[in-house]
């Protein structure tokens, strides 16, 4: 895999930072503020009160139950605390999944604009990232017909990010609803 143009941006603007200039940072998308008061003291009561030690893999059954109480009264959806799986993050579930799903040789749609880390994360699975480029023209959406010309009897997944990182675009209710159908046809 190749290494992380983000993780390299971020040392010139660390170094430039060094060297006195003045910089802003684009790269890793850490806050420009220190962490809240209320929330360094909260791991800091936990740590004391011995809250150490492993969590079960697939998250506390209380932050399941949590986010299942979410989904049903914010979302309208049914979800057992059992379907849920906490993560450190969106990059943390992808590499999951594609490490679950994905054998070798396996491709997965990736639309372009992407985060970087999305074909290293398919490679790491020893999958194939499949790019598409969306242009501006395109409002930086996909659509069917730009899926239906990049799949192949090999096409495990297709990345969706919806809001998009980095364009910030945001696909409709009814183009999720076409990709997720194109989806489970295919």
């Amino acid at each position: 895999i190749s290494a992380s143009p983000t993780l390299a941006i971020d040392a010139k603007y660390k170094a430039m930072l060094a060297d006195g200039i003045d910089v802003v940072g684009f790269g890793t998308g850490e806050p420009d503020f220190d962490t809240p008061d209320n929330i360094k003291k909260a791991a800091i009561e936990a740590i004391e009160k011995g809250f150490t030690k492993y969590t079960p893999a697939s998250g506390l059954p209380a932050l399941k139950k949590a986010v299942a109480d979410k989904f049903k009264n914010e979302n309208g959806l049914d979800y057992d605390p059992s379907q849920i799986v906490i993560s450190n993050g969106a990059k943390h579930s992808l590499v999951n999944a594609f490490d679950a799903i994905l054998n070798p040789g396996d491709e997965v749609i990736i639309p372009a604009p992407y985060w970087v880390s999305y074909p290293e994360m398919v490679k790491l699975a020893d999958g194939v990232p499949v790019v598409i480029t969306a242009t501006e023209k395109d409002d930086f959406k996909v659509n069917v017909d730009m899926l239906k010309g990049a799949l192949t009897d090999r096409t495990k997944a297709i990345v969706v990010n919806s809001p998009s990182n980095p364009t910030g675009m945001v696909y409709s209710s009814a183009e999720l609803k076409a990709i997720a159908d194109f989806a489970v046809e295919n």
